[in-house]
């Protein structure tokens, strides 16, 4: 289950307004929270506002998830952003917290 969201929620880097906006609403809370060296965003549409800013400025770069590890409704993910060629720009590690109905409350990232 927790490599599917996390494959699930790595596809809303790059996915158009609508399809990202449909997939959060199953994958996020209204008031998620997201963290990175650059970033600190509170709730659901200011985080979708977030990913669409990230195509506009990565234009074809996408996530792969590749390892995922949890418990008591924690979750590490270890990733890697790749350019639209396909090659490897950056690997980074996630942090999530998942509320009771198991949907991400908040992501810390680390690159």
């Amino acid at each position: 289950m927790l490599t599917e969201m996390w494959t699930a929620y790595s596809k809303t880097w790059s996915q158009t307004d609508a399809d990202r906006n449909a997939a959060l609403v199953k994958l996020v809370s209204d008031d998620v929270t997201y963290t990175d060296p650059q970033s600190n965003v509170v709730g659901r549409e200011a985080f979708s506002d977030h990913l669409a800013q990230f195509q506009q400025s990565m234009d074809g770069a996408y996530f792969e998830i590749l390892d995922v590890k949890g418990h008591n409704q924690k979750t590490l993910a270890q990733w890697r952003l790749c350019n639209k060629d396909g090659g490897e720009m950056m690997l980074g590690t996630s942090f999530a917290t998942l509320t009771e109905d198991n949907r991400f409350s908040s992501f810390v990232g680390f690159m």
